[in-house]
């Protein structure tokens, strides 16, 4: 037998089989390891290996195969051994990991999973499950986001926000005591319940973040921004249907449009990202100073602001949080801006960036999903969502490989704090 490592994947209806032959080595589990991370990511929960043509399975190789085990676990997934050689079985069974590597199909889909309405739609799977929230989303608008022009954020312009579950936000602010405590650090924010988290100006690569903790609640100094507090109504778990695939923000916004028939709803968006394209300031905008013309004009810009030069943070998991509106909405017009040049889609969105962890197949609750993520993770970013359609430079947009939508349909008056 060749000493190298061979994977020939077949599809059964409610699994996927790994024939696996040749060496798991110390070189060759390297390669195992992308495989089986790459099926995770692609939508594969359920993964059985027929190990029968391995003819050596080394520590390093035991130690992933473990590994994968308990990923598969954390997120309603199955993975396991259907089938070894002798010499893989004897030694699975001396280091006591037979019986935890055997193959058990994970149990078919939650009654809410069952009850899911599936669209397919230009090469992806949207699965759409409708809540017991009846009273929607409130919104609410603080501030004036003009004032970014003219760098005129003074201490009347500064109100101190506390959130925690159910309620959201996204703006220009930061954590602090007070006006005069962050007047150099006001940045992009995104309160997401019980955390809270921020890119202080001009460290676009250093956020950071409030989680609630007894009664410690998290808050915000708030310049400008838009917050909502409420029920979601709609999840929608999105994935593609062929490997390799992405979808833009502006793709998955109008289908949550057609599939919900809101006129305004806020969203919350768990999704690994094949690169984000979007903005931080990096200068506050209420340090005396620092801006004393419009920031946008060029070439101010190129110094006030910091923009993704390419598609950053691939394959790492967002918490993207924001609104978008389809009618007509007078008092978020200054807080919105077209999806692309001409539709009339107006959003405003931000995101929050981690490194890559898989999200559970079924009964993903938003919450303590969000608190897992602030706790074991250290957050990479946090950015203002734009779409780049310059001629020739333009970038384009945000694109996601897959991930779950919180929908809250906006019932209410907008609201002036």
């Amino acid at each position: 037998m060749e000493e190298k490592l061979n994977i020939i994947q077949q599809e059964h209806t409610e699994y996927t089989l790994l024939k696996i032959e040749g060496r798991i080595d110390g070189y060759w589990s390297k390669q195992l390891e992308e495989y089986l991370d790459n099926s995770l990511r692609t939508g594969k929960y359920n993964i059985a290996l027929d190990l029968t043509g391995v003819n050596y399975l080394s520590s390093l190789g035991i130690r992933i195969l473990v590994k994968f085990k308990k990923l598969y676990r954390q997120v309603n997934g199955g993975f396991g051994i259907v089938d070894a050689s002798k010499s893989v079985i004897d030694l699975l069974e001396m280091a006591g990991l037979h019986t935890l590597l055997k193959w058990q199909i994970q149990e078919v889909a939650s009654s809410v999973e069952a009850a899911a309405r599936i669209i397919e739609s230009d090469g992806y799977v949207f699965k759409v499950t409708q809540t017991a929230a009846l009273k929607g989303m409130e919104c609410y608008i603080s501030g004036n986001p003009e004032k970014l022009r003219t760098g005129g954020f003074g201490k009347e312009d500064c109100k101190s926000l506390k959130f925690g579950r159910n309620h959201y936000g996204i703006g220009l602010g930061a954590i602090g005591l007070n006006f005069d405590d962050c007047k150099n650090r006001f940045g992009e924010f995104v309160a997401l319940g019980d955390s809270v988290v921020y890119s202080p100006a001009g460290k676009p690569n250093s956020p950071d973040y409030m989680l609630k903790s007894g009664a410690l609640i998290p808050g915000i100094e708030l310049l400008y921004g838009i917050t909502f507090a409420g029920d979601f109504d709609t999840v929608v778990n999105f994935s593609s249907a062929d490997i390799g695939k992405t979808i833009g923000l502006s793709a998955i916004l109008t289908k949550i449009f057609e599939i919900t028939s809101h006129e305004c709803f806020v969203m919350v968006m768990l999704a690994e990202t094949s690169g984000l394209v979007g903005l931080s300031i990096n200068h506050s905008p209420a340090n005396e100073g620092e801006i004393t013309q419009n920031p946008f004009t060029y070439p101010e810009i190129k110094e006030n602001v910091n923009f993704t030069t390419e598609p950053e943070f691939k394959q790492m998991m967002t918490i993207t949080a924001g609104i978008a509106s389809i009618s007509n909405v007078e008092s978020l017009e200054r807080f919105t801006r077209p999806l692309v040049s001409g539709s009339p889609i107006m959003q405003h969105f931000h995101t929050a960036v981690f490194s890559y962890h898989p999200l559970k197949k079924t009964d993903i609750n938003l919450d303590d999903t969000i608190s897992a993520l602030f706790e074991q993770d250290k957050i990479r970013g946090v950015l203002h969502l734009v779409n780049d359609t310059r001629e020739i430079t333009g970038i384009g947009e945000s694109e996601f490989t897959g991930g779950v939508c919180w929908i809250g349909n906006i019932k209410s008056t907008i609201k002036t704090r």
